[in-house]
């Protein structure tokens, strides 16, 4: 196996190699790089979707680190339709007024604390497999930007499904597969298809300590894992108190 190197940018006045996410020259203190103070939101967003490894870059190069903590909240409501998916409350006596309120209230306060909580993991999970240290405010902005597809299934797709299945989309007797079929499966896929996505996404940011793009999606696999066992802990929740 091939030793880790960082990635580095020469110095445009003296040659020297730096860190590609470092400001100024460690020998003469030119500048390296343009500065990036901040980012844009949509622009970003965007650009997750069409130039994600410039993009996961230019995250890493931002000095603000904006918008991480709003794209965990906006990650919630998907983790929580999926608690309520699997705890099957459709088929209990809950009030579909008290699950949307769940969905507005609760939702987004999940999304913060779950996804601030995978964000410590992989920093913890990224050191043991690669000796690196990361700063949770560079770790969580990756992770955050890298769920760009979960943020916009969970603004977007989420909503559609519940407008169009109610609480039949968490119920068994009818399952929303028998009933509706072909949205269901269509609005499905779809959500999926950008969990699949966020997990293709995530590893781009922390290519540039050093280990390969395989290395890291092997190393993350606890991460979705722990993300797996707290929607199915929620679910048990769910469950208790429906």
């Amino acid at each position: 196996m091939q030793p880790m190197r960082a990635w580095t940018k020469p110095c445009p006045s003296c040659g020297v190699d730096n860190f590609t996410l470092q400001l100024r020259c460690s020998d003469c203190g030119a500048y390296v790089r343009d500065r990036v103070p901040a980012l844009d939101l949509f622009s970003t967003l965007w650009g997750m979707l069409e130039q994600p490894t410039a993009t996961a870059l230019r995250i890493g190069r931002s000095e603000q680190k904006n918008y991480t903590h709003l794209l965990f909240a906006l990650c919630g409501p998907l983790f929580f339709a999926a608690m309520l998916f699997v705890a099957r409350v459709g088929d209990t006596t809950m009030p579909f007024g008290y699950l949307l309120l769940g969905v507005v209230a609760v939702g987004p306060v999940l999304g913060l604390l779950l996804l601030a909580a995978a964000s410590l993991l992989q920093r913890l999970l990224f050191r043991l497999f690669f000796g690196v240290i990361l700063r949770y405010r560079e770790t969580a902005a990756w992770v955050a930007w890298s769920l760009t597809p979960m943020m916009w299934a969970s603004v977007i797709v989420f909503p559609i499904q519940l407008s169009v299945f109610g609480l039949i989309l968490f119920s068994t007797n009818p399952a929303p597969w028998q009933l509706l079929p072909l949205p269901f499966w269509m609005l499905g896929i779809l959500s999926m298809i950008s969990v699949i996505w966020s997990l293709l996404l995530l590893p781009l940011g922390f290519r540039v300590h050093g280990p390969s793009y395989k290395s890291i999606l092997i190393q993350q696999v606890p991460l979705w894992l722990f993300l797996a066992i707290m929607v199915l802990v929620g679910a048990e929740l769910l469950r208790a108190f429906a």
